[in-house]
């Protein structure tokens, strides 16, 4: 499919192509290999059943309070997905909490809903996210000025997550 870009006439300009090698150059494949390498880490994990294996071995979670077991989902999720892309993220952990989840005998959706949340909750580096990406791609920023104002909102979201699930978890899922 890509092939057919550099096949392609423009209607920009006579006698060009939609894509030509100078542009195909400026596409930052860095962070297309970043994602990919997600996903295919996300795969092995399930496909492994090392995610299972994972989960069962926090067992001893047990006995800590739901609130602290989802502040600490939240908070691990949060800032591993700006590591990460957040649907590999989302793919590789949740697994992992309906683990635990059955670990602790307490309903799956308590931590997989605030696991799925936060893995969307990528503010401050390109890779998290194709939308950073876009933006960091446009050279406009740098990954400094993305950090600082995304790190607030992070905290924000860790907080406004953490207590909605709680909270209104249980009235509107009956967690």
């Amino acid at each position: 499919m890509a092939i057919l870009l550099f096949l392609i006439p423009s209607k920009q300009q006579k006698g060009t192509f939609i894509m030509d090698w100078k542009t195909a150059e400026d596409i930052p494949w860095e962070i297309i290999l970043l994602f990919g390498g997600g996903f295919a880490l996300a795969t092995g994990f399930k496909e492994s059943g090392l995610a299972e294996w994972f989960g069962h071995q926090l067992e001893f979670l047990k006995g800590v309070h739901p609130l602290v077991l989802i502040l600490c989902i939240t908070t691990m999720l949060t800032f591993l997905t700006e590591l990460t892309s957040n649907t590999a993220t989302a793919e590789t952990f949740l697994p992992i909490m309906a683990s635990i989840a059955v670990s602790v005998d307490a309903d799956p959706l308590l931590f997989m809903l605030p696991a799925t949340v936060a893995a969307s909750l990528a503010f401050m580096l390109p890779v998290a996210t194709p939308p950073n990406a876009i933006i960091f791609g446009t050279r406009r920023l740098e990954v400094y000025h993305m950090a600082r104002a995304g790190i607030a909102l992070n905290f924000v979201g860790i907080f406004v997550v953490t207590l909605m699930t709680y909270f209104w978890g249980r009235l509107v899922f009956g967690l």
